[in-house]
This record gives C-alpha cells, sequence and structure tokens, in this order.
C-alpha cells in the first residue's frame, strides 16, 4: 500500500492459490492484493512457469488498478539467462520506461487493439483498465 510506488512488477511469482503465502520473513494472503496501489506488470513463462496458476489468479482478482500480465512459454527460468535478459527483460524494460518516464513509443507495446504484445506470437497478454 505504500503510496510513493509509481508502478509494480511481478516477475514468475504470484500469491499462492491455496492458502497463505510463507516466506522467511514474510506471512500473507491474497486480501493484499487489494492494497495495490499503482499500476502492475505480471510476467510469467506460460503454463509450464511454476508460478502461472498464482500469477494468473492474482491478475484475475485484481481489479482496481491499470494490470497487464504477458506470457511467453518457457517456464519458470523465463528467458532471464539470454543476453541482456532476453524477450521478458525487454518487456519489463519498456513497462518500466512507460510507467515510469513516460515513453509513449515503449507504451504501444502494452497499449491499443494493436500493441505489440497483442501482436507478438510469442507472447499471451491480457490487460484491464490500460486502455
Amino acid at each position: 500500500g505504500d503510496q510513493r510506488a509509481e508502478t509494480m512488477v511481478m516477475m514468475n511469482s504470484g500469491l499462492f492459490v491455496d492458502g497463505d503465502t510463507i516466506m522467511a520473513g514474510m506471512e500473507t494472503n491474497k486480501d493484499i492484493l487489494h492494497n495495490i496501489p499503482t499500476s502492475i506488470l505480471y510476467v510469467l513463462g506460460g503454463p509450464t512457469d511454476i508460478a502461472y496458476p498464482n500469477g494468473m489468479d492474482d491478475y484475475a482478482l485484481i481489479n482496481h488498478v491499470p494490470i497487464a500480465v504477458a506470457n511467453i512459454d518457457v517456464g519458470h527460468g523465463g528467458t532471464y539467462w539470454d543476453a541482456n535478459g532476453g524477450k521478458a527483460a525487454q518487456v519489463v524494460v519498456k513497462w518500466l520506461n512507460w510507467q515510469l518516464r513516460g515513453d509513449h513509443a515503449a507504451g504501444q507495446m502494452f497499449m491499443g487493439e494493436a500493441c505489440g504484445l497483442c501482436n507478438d506470437p510469442d507472447w499471451s497478454f491480457e490487460k484491464k483498465h490500460l486502455d
């Protein structure tokens, strides 16, 4: 709920669907999603990503802020081992340039019916409250 946050990015992650998410120093449940104060992008590795059900469930539950989920069917490791983080990292950089720097050209990756991710066969892309 920190109002200083201008955007959020969740990479190959999400809160557990079944029960509380418990990690060292943190215990929470899906109720926390209602406190997200700003736009958020989920980048997932498609249905074979162990975090896919969690991230997709988060996406379904968040309806009060601009949100998008981009899936590339490569599994949990994403493309981060590729040069410069690969395609997944490029999407994150475009999101951050758009959200934090007001780069409208970068925003075309996510905006409109003809958005870059909408027409890229490597990606499955969904969004709410972005246009």
